[in-house]
């Protein structure tokens, strides 16, 4: 029937075969992974570019908040002289004992620094000046209880 050599030469045969066949499977299998990772790479990619651009927008963020807090502190800074300026104008006077001498005049100045604090309510809300206030030589002439908010490079009225 089958001699030695013939069955050497079948097993050789079908050891070679196998040995092609499972290269080719392991190769394939090879090409399937590599895909995979490339396709994974290229998440990895889009993920590393939108981070990036998240991180410039956060740095624009964080400037423009910079900024602002800036803008915020020197309004604050403006203020408080414009809050001391006052202070120091009712520390050197006795209106009680003013008004109580003078009742028109104090009726008078009252009327006028409630009507100037409306104004500077509406001022600091947004409203826009009135001709009057851009026209002013002085801040005093536009308004004594906050010129600040009509000049900003006007000093503080003592």
């Amino acid at each position: 029937m089958f001699g030695i050599g013939q069955i050497i030469k079948i097993i050789a045969t079908l050891i070679i075969v196998l040995v092609i066949g499972g290269g080719l499977y392991y190769i394939s299998g090879l090409k399937a992974d590599l895909a995979v990772s490339r396709i994974n790479e290229k998440a990895l990619e889009d993920g590393i570019k939108t981070q990036n651009e998240l991180i410039e927008a956060m740095k624009k963020d964080i400037a423009a908040i910079q900024k602002a807090n800036e803008d915020l502190i020197k309004e604050n800074k403006k203020q408080k002289e414009d809050v001391d300026s006052l202070s120091r104008k009712f520390d050197k006077r006795d209106f009680g004992a003013f008004a109580s001498s003078n009742i028109e005049k104090a009726q008078q100045l009252i009327d006028r620094g409630v009507t100037n604090a409306l104004r500077c309510l509406e001022l600091a809300s947004g409203a826009p000046l009135s001709e009057t206030e851009k026209n002013a030589k002085t801040p005093l002439e536009a308004n004594r209880e906050c010129p600040s908010l009509i000049n900003p490079a006007a000093s503080p009225v003592n």
